[in-house]
């Protein structure tokens, strides 16, 4: 380096220095929100003390950055924390944990932005946001990866394709690995490699007390089952160490499109072919209706098996109807899993449900297409997803995530991008899946669990007595319950 440069890099970092204790020098007083809601006021001093321990930065209403920050996916919801913690590293993380529990406040944890109930910001709190972490390691060698949590699956996806590898996850690129790997984690590839959590080889993870702990099969292996479906439960992640699957660039993927006429009959044919379907096979069906009213049944497949394969299994769906719009084909993996994000953009408001069911009986179905007709379905989707295969070969009590039988996974989505539709959106969502609630199996805790206490142990079936032991020994004040919540037990 010249050293003019020289001296005009270590001006720009004295100034940025002196800038930062200029900054905690004068920080005013904040008012803050307890974890039970109570109003709070940091002293200036201490509000320097957390920003000034910071190698990330401490954001507050007004500031730069600020707005950008605390906006999440889900456009539904508009809150603003009283401060966010940009995480630079782990040691940004335990900061952010330790002053949280000795202050008593109201937290929540942002990994990729997306958790569909809005969990991952608060009114009034600290947010813990980790989306500056965005490092992916790939060991070819090992065939493991090691991922931030602050990295989208598409980020995750294409660093391990270029080495012939795949972490099975999700089906929305702009998703984040956090959020959907500790909640289970459906995707494309989870009939033939298991959920995402099936792949987990470990993590770091920050618990309630401060404390940055490996988790893994041999360390601290009791957190290791409960961070396997329990979702953020249990503490921050800073790292995750998957294990990797082979797969070639190529899968045979795309979209069948039905004109709403032939929906059922598709639907009652895709019912019975689902249950000798191969595990290479994923289907998803989604009965949907534009924002102009148009319905229609689209099939989105993935078959990650042979080219010869694919094409027989392919040419069996072809036949269910006569199609609208055929897409599918061979077509990088990489690609498939991001061409349906444009029908969930960043911003727009969304309600939803999921759980498991047993079979796409014809009482179930008669009630989708119904629903679908209904007033109030623009931009909705019914979704009947296949699940099965090696997700249901792995046993109930072998993770945290329970109900691994139901063949099937249906969601309800309802969503709007002005303001003024929200109440009729959500109305049409909740009649839809009150209709769906007597075929269910057991709820998908990654989903929108509007009143979440009393469907728990739907989500964690027999696991739940397990769970809330863990939570109680852990995180007995419940720092961390904005999340589909596991309460840990009162004090005597």
């Amino acid at each position: 380096m010249k050293r003019r440069e020289f001296v005009a890099a270590s001006l720009a970092t004295a100034v940025t220095a002196f800038s930062r204790r200029a900054r905690a020098a004068v920080s005013a007083d904040l008012p803050i929100l307890s974890r039970t809601g109570k109003q709070l006021i940091l002293t200036g001093a201490e509000v320097s003390e957390l920003r000034s321990g910071l190698h990330g930065s401490l954001l507050l209403n007004g500031d730069e950055g600020y707005e950008q920050a605390r906006h999440v996916w889900n456009g539904a919801f508009d809150r603003h924390p009283a401060a966010i913690v940009r995480c630079a590293d782990a040691a940004d993380v335990v900061n952010a944990v330790q002053f949280a529990g000795t202050h008593d406040l109201l937290v929540a944890v942002r990994g990729g932005g997306h958790s569909l109930p809005g969990h991952s910001v608060c009114e009034g709190g600290l947010m813990i946001d980790l989306a500056p972490l965005q490092d992916v390691q790939v060991d070819a060698k090992a065939r493991t990866v090691h991922v931030d949590p602050g990295v989208w699956l598409g980020t995750m996806d294409r660093a391990a394709q270029k080495s012939g590898f795949i972490v099975p996850a999700g089906t929305v690129s702009h998703t984040g690995v956090a959020g959907l790997s500790l909640g289970g984690g459906i995707g494309r590839l989870a009939r033939k490699f298991g959920l995402s959590i099936d792949s987990l080889l470990g993590a770091n993870l920050v618990t309630p007390d401060g404390k940055l702990r490996t988790v893994n099969a041999q360390e601290n292996p009791d957190l290791f089952w409960a961070i396997r479906g329990g979702g953020g439960n249990y503490g921050v992640v800073t790292s995750f160490e998957f294990r990797l699957h082979e797969l070639r660039s190529d899968v045979v993927a795309g979209d069948l499109v039905f004109p709403i006429g032939q929906a059922r009959g598709v639907l009652d044919f895709l019912a019975d072919y689902a249950e000798r379907a191969p595990d290479e096979l994923w289907m998803d069906p989604v009965l949907e209706c534009d924002a102009a009213g148009t319905r229609q049944l689209m099939l989105n497949v993935c078959h990650c098996g042979t080219v010869s394969a694919a094409r027989q299994d392919i040419e069996l769906l072809r036949k269910a109807g006569k199609t609208i719009r055929d897409s599918v084909g061979a077509q990088p993996f990489v690609k498939a899993q991001s061409d349906h994000d444009g029908e969930s953009p960043r911003g727009r408001g969304y309600y939803m449900n999921g759980a498991g069911v047993l079979k796409l009986e014809p009482a179930l179905l008669d009630h989708a297409f119904r629903s679908i007709q209904q007033p109030g379905a623009e931009l909705g989707k019914v979704s009947l997803t296949q699940t099965g295969g090696a997700i249901a070969r792995v046993a109930a009590d072998a993770t945290a995530f329970a109900n691994r039988t139901a063949p099937f996974n249906v969601v309800v989505r309802a969503s709007w991008q002005e303001p003024g539709k929200a109440a009729e959106r959500t109305a049409w969502q909740k009649a839809t899946w009150k209709g769906f609630e007597p075929f269910a199996r057991g709820i998908y805790a990654n989903l929108n669990l509007a009143d979440a206490d009393p469907k728990l142990i739907a989500a964690y079936g027999l696991n739940m007595k397990r769970l809330v032991d863990l939570k109680t020994q852990y995180d007995p004040t419940n720092l961390f319950h904005l999340n589909p919540n596991i309460p840990p037990r009162p004090v005597a």
